[in-house]
């Protein structure tokens, strides 16, 4: 403490001296201590200074002593807040497993026939992908600040799906599981309709390899099929679902969010080239 008064003393001095006119003429200072400090007003003012600095010092190291203490407290409570929330999700994931998404489809899909699984699987993975992608979408936007209605278009732009890719991912399916004949599916429009005819005799016979007959059941009269011509599709259309289908099927072998997501980008742009041209 003397060593610190000292070294006050003398920086008060060279101070004072900077206004002084005699600073140059009084080289040396003089160094008090014991009853000099008492009777010196400025050792005095100075040490009552150092004082209340130090009561300060103390003041705002208990403070942050304090402050720590209370955010040390936050913290242990929100990790133990963080820990309670993590162990009722697991429970609450238990006792309704049977009724997740996956879970709930499973049981679905064992009643129905083995042989057709597969395709169901494909459809419920395709339509998985595309939720995740959407949540995905939405959080981002929340976490970025945006609003409630903000997040949920950016939901709906993912998720939704359209009647035209409705139809063209089941059309695939059921020929990549070998439920339907590609060149059958070729004729139905975008739609989902086959061609329509007045008169059923004559109308094509899709997928006939040979001539056939038809017969009059007003007559019981067995009639020989003119094959009719089927006019193509305009090639611009049959050329976008061809696109869509192949987006597809690299949609649903991806298994990169980022990269299913650009193809979705892909996928509802063509999907809306289509429903222009409808």
């Amino acid at each position: 403490m003397t060593k610190l008064l000292h070294a006050t003393i003398i920086a008060s001095v060279i101070v004072m001296s900077v206004f002084s006119t005699n600073a140059f003429a009084q080289p040396d200072f003089k160094q008090i201590n014991g009853d000099e400090i008492q009777n010196n007003p400025v050792a005095q003012d100075i040490l009552a200074k150092i004082e209340l600095s130090k009561k300060q010092f103390l003041q705002e190291k208990e403070i942050e002593n304090k402050r720590k203490v209370q955010q040390k407290l936050i913290d242990q409570q929100r990790i133990t807040a963080q820990e309670s929330l993590r162990q009722e999700i697991q429970i609450m994931e238990k006792t309704y497993e049977e009724f997740t998404p996956r879970n709930a489809f499973a049981k679905y899909v064992s009643n129905l026939n083995a042989t057709n699984h597969e395709i169901f699987w494909d459809q419920f993975d395709y339509i998985q992908a595309k939720i995740i992608i959407a949540r995905d979408a939405r959080d981002s936007v929340i976490a970025q600040g945006g609003t409630f209605s903000d997040a949920m278009k950016q939901y709906v732009k993912f998720a939704k799906m359209p009647k035209v890719e409705m139809q063209n991912i089941v059309r695939e399916l059921n020929i990549k599981h070998n439920l339907a004949q590609k060149d059958i599916q070729s004729h139905f429009d975008v739609n989902g309709k086959l061609p329509r005819f007045e008169n059923d005799i004559e109308s094509p016979c899709y997928g006939c390899a040979a001539k056939i007959s038809k017969v009059k059941t007003d007559s019981g009269q067995s009639v020989p099929i003119t094959r009719t011509v089927i006019e193509p599709k305009p090639a611009l259309i049959t050329n976008l679902k061809d696109s869509l289908s192949e987006l597809q099927k690299q949609f649903l072998e991806s298994r990169n969010i980022i990269e299913q997501k650009k193809i979705l980008f892909e996928m509802n742009g063509i999907v809306k080239q289509i429903q222009n041209l409808k």
